[in-house]
């Protein structure tokens, strides 16, 4: 990676999503202003603003508003009527995000799901009706960035039904699983995200195995693509690929509502996937190790030294990269946040250097962990060419810290 430049613009992320405290529904208290409605009432007149948001629609949200403002209490009242003087729907989101997070801490009923964006405002949260993620505080612009439930959902259950690879859907409630069971035959699979099957027979899609990229339009030309077609029980799709060896490499564009884009998911098989689903258990055996916990996977080891700090940044660029080439992308959120540790560490030992030297390595670091959260994100979306661009952040940054430390280049 020879090539590689600092100057992507990256959107900064917050580290590693946690779990939500949960407490008791807001407690309301009477006011002469208003009666107050119980709980859920509440809450499905705020809901009502989060979808006008989610839809772009300034005017029916301030609406909803001030319905929403007659059935609360006072301390919810002071939120809403610092949101009822936004100007535009930027001012209005701004707004909305204490209000989101206040209803957010509390006891949800069946129906409703606390959903969480890490890009807006350093992390963000909302509530919505179950379902796809619904965005308030993006709308149109990034309509399924977040994850329901304010749970990592990427790291939480991947594992293959039909031996193939899972990606989660930007929707955050999707998984879809991509196999090859056999020679030239792709197979797309669908569960929800309780990992429950999903009837796919109404969804439509093509398998890409050739496309070129367009510099003048800044998009990608597809020049061979199969139809992928739903199997007679809404089981899967099916596309038929003819000469496919191995490995096998296609791009999986699917439409899983009318009107809606095409969701890319990107698939690399070296070999027939394992279609034998019944091998697959919820239940780990007995006397099986408990699961590592996530925070401890990518906790790596600190050196003493900053000289081989930097050169374990440099090793975890080098897995990435083989990560990527493999099509592993569900896989390289361990070496990116175990980078992304590494060169925080090695920013708070970089008081040594000269001026111009720290320098570097500071913006270096700041763009290897925004890349970092990033390649995290992206990988386990499946879209590689969304990967890609991350990568060059984070390879660009790698190059940096080694140029600084004079870390070799060959492993």
């Amino acid at each position: 990676m020879n090539s590689r430049t600092l100057s992507l613009p990256l959107l900064a992320l917050l580290p590693v999503i946690g779990g939500c405290v949960s407490r008791a529904a807001p407690s309301v208290v009477p006011t002469a202003r208003s009666s107050v409605a119980d709980f859920p009432t509440q809450l499905a007149r705020y809901v009502e603003i989060q979808e006008a948001l989610a839809l772009d629609r300034f005017q029916d949200a301030k609406e909803r508003l001030e319905e929403f403002s007659l059935v609360t209490d006072s301390s919810t009242q002071a939120l809403i009527r610092q949101a009822l003087e936004a100007n535009d729907i930027e001012g209005l989101r701004v707004e909305f995000k204490p209000v989101s997070e206040f209803f957010a801490e509390a006891d949800l009923p069946q129906g409703f799901a606390r959903a969480y964006c890490p890009m807006y405002d350093s992390g963000s949260f909302w509530v919505q009706r179950s379902g796809p993620v619904r965005n308030p505080y993006y709308g149109e612009v990034m309509l399924t960035c977040g994850v329901v439930d304010a749970a990592a959902g990427a790291h939480m259950d991947h594992t293959p039904r039909h031996g193939g690879t899972v990606f989660m859907a930007p929707d955050s409630f999707h998984h879809i699983e991509g196999t090859y069971p056999q020679p030239g035959i792709f197979r797309l699979y669908a569960t929800d995200n309780y990992r429950e099957p999903v009837d796919i027979s109404a969804w439509t899609g093509r398998a890409v195995t050739a496309e070129m990229y367009d510099e003048t339009t800044d998009e990608y030309v597809e020049l061979v693509a199969f139809e992928l077609t739903p199997s007679p029980n809404g089981d899967y799709l099916e596309a038929f690929i003819p000469n496919a060896g191995f490995p096998a490499e296609l791009a999986a564009k699917v439409i899983f509502q009318d009107d809606f884009p095409a969701e890319r998911f990107d698939f690399i098989f070296a070999e027939l996937s394992a279609s034998d689903a019944s091998n697959y258990t919820d239940v780990a055996s007995d006397g099986a190790p408990d699961a590592i916990p996530l925070a401890q996977r990518i906790m790596p080891n600190i050196p003493a030294s900053s000289v081989q700090i930097a050169i374990e940044i440099a090793a975890r660029d080098r897995e990435i990269q083989q990560l990527i080439e493999r099509g592993s992308f569900t896989e390289i959120f361990i070496p990116a946040l175990q980078g992304k540790e590494l060169a925080l560490a090695l920013q708070r030992s970089s008081s040594t250097l000269s001026t111009t030297d720290h320098n570097r390595v500071r913006i270096a670091v700041r763009h290897l962990v925004r890349a970092a959260y990033l390649l995290d994100w992206y990988g386990d979306l499946g879209n590689r060419n969304d990967v890609a661009r991350a990568y060059l952040a984070f390879g660009s940054a790698v190059e940096e810290i080694s140029s600084v430390y004079k870390v070799p280049t060959t492993p």
